[in-house]
């Protein structure tokens, strides 16, 4: 019997090589996960039905883009054109030796394969696993009577000595270091006592009760989580090879065991036994595996359509909610409650999953996106720089504004030049944005690139305003003799103010406001005594302002 360690069947998240090589291999684990499961399960069960579409969808796919698919049956391993697709060493799982002992060699599946044809392949693979009696009909006998015009087989008639135990002598294994063999391993067994007569005995009721509760579905629920729980604490304290393709593979069992029959009260002890792994490696590797979205349309689907938020019972099943699928069926998802949901779900993954919530962000809807990066920057504010330089390179307006929004809140230095480069932005209210940006976060490099604003092409008086307080703020000196520039400019009483030379004006007002001492209140008072009526009226608000204490409005 293999023990604890023995090579298990490989995932097919395991098998590398050609495109041909990774369709067939998840088609074969398809087929062997099949016919597996009708040991355990009764044919009309939801599993077996979900098993059944697994093996039809996966080989029908790998037919359909690769052709012909010569499989070669190793004692442990098939092969496709000298690449591995499947492999266990394991006797009594192995789909690979039950066929390879029976006789076949090679199985070529046609492209004109039909569904009959393959359903009666996995049938008869199936029947190989639940074989009692040495006498039964072999693969290779099966095979041949079925006819399978859509499968070649080549097959040998009986095993020479050296294929009758293909795999070689397990030599000497050294303990791993640290490890010590137990006591008494090398002394004889103890002797047992005399065999006792056999004698009828009444069995107490609650003895009774608890032998058929072990039958029930609950019992074997408890079993199997018990299992499952002393399997995980031996690979973290035996220190098994990693990663725990056989481990994942068995959890991976339990949780469409758990969906399929609404076990999810079991499915919440099986997150919580993996909880308690101790190891965050092994911890976050099962969890991962196992997230899909079977298990979030299972829970939707049981969630009223109003709801907005999982019930407290359901939270510890968070982990097991893979971030992909969630983020897909948000991006799909019309109904306002349900978006709220799955958008709080996707959230609650968060900082653990920051990595994957980016690089998701370009592809979503703006909307979506924006409510995402928003998240993301309050759950996670040391990735706030990288958020607002993944938004602000976006072509939404709305997502370059939440950038924007983003880094005016972030921690630590603002980057001066991506956000002085955006003064020039086509939208306005980008413009805008930057600028009061560069006012609260900037500093004296900013100034160059606000002054240059104001002096190239027409702004409104809006944004005018945005760039002389954000003068003002990044620089209050420089900027004061920039605007006694701007307010008195040479030859005004001449030929009038021109129209670069009226912004100017307009923007120091502005910046005035907040520039500190008695000199910028009477430059304003100044000005306001002989302006027109909507400069007299800009000096007056700004001098307001600035009795406030606010520089901004």
């Amino acid at each position: 019997m293999p023990n604890h360690t023995a090579q298990q069947a490989a995932p097919v998240g395991s098998i590398t090589g050609s495109p041909a090589a990774l369709a067939a291999a998840a088609a074969i684990q398809a087929v062997a996960r099949a016919a597996r499961s009708f040991v355990l399960y009764d044919a009309g069960n939801e599993v077996i039905r979900q098993l059944l579409d697994g093996w039809r969808e996966k080989s029908r796919a790998a037919l359909d883009a690769h052709g012909e698919l010569p499989l070669e049956v190793r004692p442990f391993e098939i092969v496709l054109r000298g690449e591995r697709v499947y492999e266990d060493q394991d006797r009594e799982k192995s789909m690979a030796f039950k066929l390879y002992r029976d006789g076949v060699r090679r199985l070529t599946l046609q492209p004109e394969a039909g569904w009959d044809e393959l359903l009666e392949l996995l049938r008869i693979v199936a029947l190989r696993y639940t074989v009692v009696r040495q006498q039964e009909e072999d693969a290779v006998t099966l095979l041949r009577a079925a006819r399978l015009r859509g499968v070649k087989l080549v097959a040998v008639e009986g095993l020479s000595a050296d294929e009758e135990r293909p795999e070689p002598e397990a030599a000497g294994e050294e303990l791993p270091a640290g490890e010590k063999p137990p006591e008494g391993w090398d002394t004889p067994l103890p002797r047992l006592p005399a065999p006792a007569p056999l004698a009828w005995r009444p069995v107490a009721p609650e003895a009774l009760e608890a032998i058929r509760a072990e039958e029930t579905g609950a019992g074997t629920a408890r079993g199997a989580l018990a299992l499952a729980r002393e399997l995980l604490e031996e690979a973290v304290r035996g220190r098994w090879p990693r990663p725990y393709a056989e481990l994942v593979q068995l959890f991976a069992e339990l949780r469409d065991a758990f969906l399929a029959e609404g076990q999810l009260a079991e499915l919440r002890a099986l997150v919580e036994v993996i909880g308690r792994a101790g190891v965050a490696e092994v911890r976050d590797q099962l969890l991962s595996s196992l997230g899909d979205a079977r298990t979030l349309d299972l829970l939707l689907d049981g969630l009223p359509g109003e709801a907005v938020d999982l019930p407290p019972d359901l939270l510890a099943l968070v982990p097991l909610l893979g971030l992909g699928a969630a983020v897909d069926r948000l991006a799909a998802e019309q109904g306002e409650a349900r978006r709220a949901l799955l958008l709080r779900l996707v959230l609650a993954r968060l900082p653990r999953e920051a990595d994957a919530v980016l690089k998701r962000l370009p592809a979503l809807e703006p909307g979506l996106a924006r409510a995402l990066a928003q998240g993301l920057a309050a759950r996670a504010p040391e990735r706030a720089l990288e958020v607002a330089r993944l938004l602000l390179q976006q072509r939404d307006t709305a997502l370059r504004a939440e950038g924007l929004e983003v880094l005016a809140k972030a921690p630590g230095e603002v980057p001066v030049a991506p956000v002085a480069a955006l003064l020039q932005d086509p939208a306005e209210a980008i413009r805008l944005k930057a600028a009061e940006v560069l006012g609260r976060r900037g500093d004296e490099t900013a100034v160059q690139a606000l002054t240059a604003a104001l002096e190239g092409p027409e702004r409104s008086p809006r944004e005018a305003e945005a760039l002389g307080l954000a003068l003002a703020e990044v620089a209050p000196i420089p900027a004061s003799r920039l605007f006694a520039g701007w307010l008195n400019p040479r030859g005004r009483f001449l030929v009038g103010l021109t129209a670069q030379q009226k912004r100017l004006q307009w923007a120091a007002v502005a910046g005035l406001a907040a520039v500190p001492g008695a000199e910028a209140e009477r430059q304003l008072q100044a000005l306001a005594a002989g302006a027109p009526d909507d400069l007299r009226r800009h000096c007056l608000a700004a001098l307001a302002r600035r009795r406030k204490g606010a520089g901004r409005g």
